[in-house]
């Protein structure tokens, strides 16, 4: 009676999807484990942690690491950064708006003060 034949593990089954995915040709592959593989590969999150994104399977997009340092040095810090001083600016116009008129400190000019020229008298 034949042997009944095993699933391929989870670790196996997401090395192959890695493998294909990133193109990585079968001799290189052949000469890898399933570690090796998955080892190649970060996971970049869409929604970032810093504005609550999670980490379920449609939030994490794989990246090969070059890439995937590439863009976070790129684009995701200074995204994140900006966001953070933007909401912190608008938490300040928030509070400033709530807090009543009379009770606001007098706002400086920008402009400095200076006197009209005196008219010379002929």
């Amino acid at each position: 009676m034949p042997r009944a034949r095993r699933e391929p593990t989870l670790k196996a089954k997401l090395a192959a999807t890695l493998r294909e995915l990133f193109q990585i040709p079968h001799e290189h592959a052949k000469l890898m484990s399933d570690d090796q593989i998955i080892s190649l590969v970060q996971f970049h999150h869409i929604e970032y942690h810093a504005t609550d994104g999670s980490d379920e399977h449609w939030n994490l997009d794989p990246m090969l690491i070059a890439p995937h340092k590439e863009r976070t040095a790129k684009i995701d810090v200074p995204q994140i950064a900006k966001t953070k001083r933007i909401t912190a600016a608008q938490a300040e116009f928030r509070r400033t708006m709530l807090t009543p008129r009379a009770d606001r400190p007098p706002k400086q000019s920008r402009w400095a003060s200076r006197p009209f020229q005196k008219r010379i008298k002929s």
